[in-house]
């Protein structure tokens, strides 16, 4: 089943590339090319929880016929659609501006430009203490990604009493929206922003639905959406595919989303206990999951250097032996775990 997972999401990723390349014709960088737009400034150095405003100003020949494109590269910023850039990390962060203009002379009609904005946002040193002690410790505690609405709370660019969305506002809101684009939009109306978000695709983040992360929705893609719960412990109760309506639930256990037991952990401050032994913790890193799966099927193929650290944890089947048939009930267990119903979609 993994490999027809894997299989599936590889064709999709590869749907989405060839669709992505056959709708736009890039700018040669290394070429000569018009002024098709400009943007101003060019080179900003920001305070925490400071915003600009980016001014964006097609050539009036193709000003009605453009399309505006803006993200973030190293997630120390938040652009909007309007040009506004919210800095809310410290570091250096790179704004990509593209717009994409009418051009008769390439082969599918158009043609994307692009523009960097180089940024720099600096620390808050007006903040107090105890302010900065828990933004400098979200950060060092979560290297692949960022406790966003947290962090924009703590830096006063969100209140801290500002709603979340709830299941069923979700279920509504994919229901009765056509893309998901529109969906997320609909979504960031209600609760404002992701509470987490992974580094590298800007389309993998989390809505909790309680403040300390208990019960989430999860994007993967920008695309596909799920329902995560977890235990006070961190041990994750169960995943629910909530869209496309053909999404299976399993496709969350090979994306970001695996993740999301570790950072309920360390957004928590709980601490793992190593002397008790988690089922299915392999790897003994206090924690079970797709991580572990991985491990036990690569010792299981004698791949070199593959350890178990714990290998009775690996033993679903209680038979004191390690065997295809215990990586089949480990891999169970992790995609189903304990089930919860979860308003359905028609």
């Amino acid at each position: 089943m993994k490999k027809i997972v894997s299989l599936i999401i590889g064709m999709a990723l590869s749907i989405q590339l060839v669709s992505a390349v056959s709708l736009y014709t890039y700018a040669e960088s290394d070429t000569p090319s018009p002024k098709i737009f400009t943007v101003t400034p060019s080179e900003i150095i920001m305070t925490e929880g400071e915003t600009v405003k980016l001014t964006i100003t097609v050539d009036p020949e193709f000003a009605d016929q453009s399309t505006v494109y803006l993200h973030s590269c190293k997630y120390k910023t938040i652009v909007s659609h309007d040009g506004t850039v919210t800095a809310y990390s410290c570091g250096e962060d790179e704004i990509i501006v593209e717009v994409l203009v009418p051009d008769d002379s390439s082969d599918t009609g158009n043609r994307l430009y692009h523009q960097e904005v180089k940024i720099q946002v600096q620390p808050d040193e007006t903040l107090p203490a105890e302010t900065r002690s828990e933004l400098d410790r979200l950060q060092a505690k979560s290297p692949i990604g960022d406790f966003q609405r947290r962090t924009l709370e703590l830096l006063g660019i969100l209140d801290e009493n500002a709603p979340r969305i709830t299941a069923e506002q979700v279920v509504e809101i994919l229901q009765n929206t056509s893309t998901p684009e529109e969906m997320i939009a609909k979504i960031n109306e209600i609760h404002g922003y992701p509470d987490y978000i992974w580094r590298g695709d800007p389309g993998d983040c989390a809505y909790w639905l309680d403040e300390k992360g208990n019960d989430q929705i999860g994007i993967v893609g920008g695309a596909m959406f799920f329902h995560t719960k977890i235990y006070d412990d961190g041990t994750v109760m169960e995943v629910t595919a909530l869209y496309p309506p053909e999404l299976s639930s399993e496709m969350s256990s090979l994306s970001p989303l695996d993740y999301s037991d570790n950072i309920y952990l360390e957004f928590n401050q709980i601490a793992l206990d190593y002397n008790n032994p988690v089922r299915g913790d392999v790897n003994h890193d206090g924690i079970f999951n797709l991580a572990d799966v991985v491990t036990l099927q690569r010792w299981l193929l004698a791949y070199p250097n593959t350890q178990l650290a714990d290998w009775k944890a690996g033993n679903f089947c209680d038979d004191d032996r390690l065997d295809v048939f215990d990586l089949c009930l480990m891999r169970r267990e992790l995609i189903y775990g304990k089930r919860q119903p979860f308003p359905a979609l028609p």
